[in-house]
């Protein structure tokens, strides 16, 4: 038993941090939000997240929503996408599964829970869909696990998670700073981006690294 753990403990970790603990916290919000639980803390939360952020944290806040906005992250997401499948058909392959799946899961999620958004603070920021989960999240969430995964093999993987990481709590914070999602909503989008690109990642490791070996080796043939 122990010697089955110590060679399988990083699959094992790999699955709690990337599955397991994200779909608990997923499925908690989900079920508290489906029966309309009231969460005391995060009113003041984001009263207090309003009134403490510096000023130009306003800026800050409109352009990541603005970047994680649909109409400039289909784009962006489908031109990588190609450049993708011009490399490699599994990674290109890969890719789509991983975000667009997020994308389209997290349609289903408002779908399905039609919550509305909230009236805490005034909106600096316009939005008509409904509030769980976030969407910004959970694409961020799920692009930064894609991405990274993408470059676990390479020397930039550190890099592409620590900036990822940033980039998706700073994406997080703003959309409940801008007023216009609960902090539930967001904890919520990340965790399916994670859990549902994690889960990808995990399914089609080896399919990527097999992908992955094969553009290299071609590459040193072509050099």
């Amino acid at each position: 038993m122990f010697d089955w753990l110590r060679l399988h403990w990083k699959s094992l970790l790999a699955l709690a941090l990337l599955i397991a603990l994200p779909l608990i916290v997923l499925g908690k919000i989900a079920e508290d939000v489906h029966e309309k639980e009231a969460f005391a803390w995060e009113s003041p939360l984001m009263v207090a997240l309003r009134g403490h952020a510096p000023t130009w944290f306003r800026g800050v806040a409109r352009a990541f929503s603005t970047i994680g906005s649909a109409r400039i992250m289909l784009p962006f997401c489908g031109l990588l996408a190609l450049w993708l499948w011009t490399r490699s058909h599994s990674v290109a392959r890969y890719f789509l599964i991983s975000v667009g799946g997020a994308a389209i899961l997290n349609v289903l999620l408002k779908m399905m829970f039609n919550r509305t958004r909230p009236q805490v603070i005034p909106w600096l920021w316009e939005e008509g869909d409904s509030s769980f989960p976030s969407g910004h999240s959970s694409m961020a969430a799920a692009l930064v696990v894609t991405v990274t995964a993408l470059l676990w093999r390479t020397p930039y993987r550190w890099v592409a998670g620590v900036l990822g990481l940033i980039y998706a709590v700073i994406m997080g914070v703003s959309r409940v700073y801008l007023g216009v999602h609960y902090p539930t909503d967001v904890l919520a989008g990340w965790a399916l981006g994670v859990a549902w690109a994690g889960g990808v990642a995990l399914l089609l490791w080896a399919r990527l690294r097999e992908a992955q070996l094969s553009r290299g080796t071609e590459s040193g043939v072509q050099t």
